[in-house]
């Protein structure tokens, strides 16, 4: 008898599939979340799929279905497009003060969104150099709440 294996700290779709790991599909799910254009607040507890879930959103922008064959997205999904993608992971800035902790926050946003074209201009908050960069982009229609 030939088991799959399990995807033991896996957290990343594309991997997972290409390494014929164990899947629940969740896709249908995906799909809905992906169509409706709203704000959502993922709170599950650790261990328990966020970062899989992320990538899976990552995975479908970026590549389109190629790594989604035979999951249930793969008849809902009628978008031929693919997107940038910027993923932020903020377990990446480790600081104990406030001041350090903009510095690394600045800084790694101008380098993440870098890869979409972004440059930073001297003077001016990251933040608002964000948000015109963004909307002049066409890839936010709002601006973030504040």
């Amino acid at each position: 008898m030939n088991l799959q294996p399990l995807p033991i700290g896996t957290s990343d779709f594309s991997a997972l599939r290409s390494a014929g790991q164990i899947y629940v599909d969740k896709t249908e799910f995906v799909y809905e979340l992906a169509s409706e254009r709203q704000k959502y607040f993922l709170a599950r507890p650790r261990r328990f799929g966020k970062s899989l879930l992320i990538s899976t959103f990552e995975t479908l922008f970026r590549d389109g279905l190629k790594n989604f064959e035979g999951l249930k997205i793969e008849k809902l999904w009628k978008e031929v497009n693919t997107f940038s993608v910027v993923r932020l992971d903020f377990s990446r800035l480790k600081s104990t003060d406030r001041e350090n902790f903009d510095s690394l926050l600045a800084e790694y946003l101008s380098h993440r969104f870098s890869a979409v074209g972004f440059a930073e201009s001297p003077g001016g908050s990251i933040l608002n150099q964000l948000e015109a960069f963004l909307i002049i982009a066409g890839l936010i229609f709002s601006s973030f709440d504040r």
